[in-house]
Order: C-alpha cells, then sequence, then structure tokens
C-alpha cells in the first residue's frame, strides 16, 4: 500500500496533500466527506472524525506517538506536535538556526502558541480563541454586539467609529499582542501557520517582528512521516 494523499481533519476545516503530477499539492477546504472516495490515505484529526474512517486499515490514523516530538504530553493535540516538529526541521536547515528554540503560533479557530526550546523539546505553550471565534463570541454574548461580523479586512484607524469595525480592530490587537508579547518573553524563533497566517503575519511585520510563515507546516510534517506508514512515493 503507497499512500498518496493525506488529511488532517481541523476543528473547522480539512487540510489535504495529494501527490499529484510528480509533486505534493495542499489545499484547505470545507468539510466533505464525498472526497475522501475509496482511495488509501492517511489522516489525522483535531475535529471531528467521520465514519467512513474508523478502523480502516488502508487508512492509518496518525497519532501523537507517531510525531517525533520529545517531550509531549498525552494530551497535547496532534496538529500541533505536526506543527511545531516541522517548524523545528526548518529552523535546522535555516543558514543561522536559533538558539532559543521556536515559538510556532498556528492561527486557526484557535491560536495556538507552542514553544520548543532549543534543542527541539516541547516546552509548553499557550491557547486563545482564534479571530474568528472571538468575534462570534461577542455577538453572542451580548444584545447589541452582531453576531455576524466577518473579518474581511483589517481596518485602517487603530481606533474605529463603527461597532464592527471597532470589534474587528480589536481581536486583531488582541491576537497580535499576545503573539509579540509570548515571542518577547521566549526570544525564540517565531514560526506562524494556520488559516489566519497571512493577515497574522502582515500585522506581526508592520510592527517589526520578524517571524517565517506557511500555512501547509502540518500537512508537510504528515507527508515526511508518510514512510512510517508505508513507501512513500518519490519526491
Amino acid at each position: 500500500m503507497v499512500l498518496r494523499r493525506a488529511l488532517l481533519i481541523g476543528n473547522s476545516r480539512w487540510h489535504w496533500a495529494e501527490w499529484h503530477q510528480e509533486q505534493w499539492c495542499f489545499d484547505h477546504a470545507e468539510p466533505d466527506q464525498r472526497r475522501l472516495g475509496s482511495e488509501p490515505l492517511i489522516w489525522a484529526a483535531v475535529g471531528a472524525v467521520p465514519d467512513q474512517l474508523v478502523d480502516e486499515p488502508c487508512r492509518p490514523r496518525l497519532r501523537l506517538r507517531h510525531v517525533p516530538l520529545e517531550g509531549c504530553p498525552p494530551w497535547l493535540g496532534v496538529d500541533r506536535a505536526l506543527g511545531a516538529w516541522e517548524a523545528w526541521q526548518r529552523e535546522l536547515r535555516c543558514s543561522k538556526p536559533s538558539d532559543r528554540g521556536v515559538l510556532l503560533a498556528d492561527a486557526g479557530t484557535v491560536l495556538s502558541l507552542t514553544l520548543l526550546d532549543r534543542h527541539g523539546h516541547f516546552q509548553g505553550g499557550q491557547l486563545i480563541p482564534g479571530l474568528h471565534l472571538q468575534l462570534r463570541s461577542m455577538g453572542l454574548a451580548t444584545s447589541l454586539l452582531p453576531a455576524d461580523v466577518k473579518l474581511e479586512k483589517v481596518p485602517d484607524d487603530p481606533f474605529p467609529v463603527a461597532t464592527d469595525q471597532a470589534m474587528r480592530r480589536g481581536v486583531i490587537q488582541a491576537i497580535v499582542a499576545s503573539v509579540q508579547d509570548a515571542q518577547r518573553i521566549s526570544g525564540a524563533s517565531l514560526w506562524v501557520c494556520g488559516g489566519d497566517a497571512p493577515l497574522l503575519e502582515s500585522e506581526l511585520n508592520s510592527r517589526g517582528i520578524r517571524c517565517r510563515s506557511d500555512s501547509t507546516l502540518q500537512l508537510q510534517a504528515m507527508v515526511r512521516l508518510l514512510d512510517r506508514f508505508s513507501p512513500a512515493p518519490d519526491r
């Protein structure tokens, strides 16, 4: 069995890696069980798992124990382990790798901050409601704030007058400040991934905070670990 597809089931979206025309292609999409088909694949999950994937020998599940990241507690989300381990592998290949470790900011449904020490060992982290979750929570928990605010564009004004703009600016400020402060305290090299990575990277750069960004870190890690389950295709 040769595995040429990988799927990471997130809380909001499904993240795919597929071998196509002699290369790996990555995309992030809404959950769609029809896309599972019947072909073999490797998968990992932090969100709801469809019945089609349960107890399927040709569809092995990648779990935390398969990720060679030292120091992980057994309850750590496999997505955090995959992303942090891949960021560490990339850091080791840098011309000037950090001697203070790696801090990964995964800007998804939840903003997870995962810290590795200078040896690549898990040290801990922080969990913060993500941008869209914060917006939705404000609307649901109050009587006067709208519940359908989307983060379409970052407001230029740091103190907007309009309520929806003030909500957008507030959640962005909170997320960026959290990441900035965590990076300052740790001194680690900052990596960013997740669906809101482009926005977070842009805001950090505008504040002079250097980071590296790649929304496919977890998928790249899964592809790297394929040979633990089957002979991997040439790549």
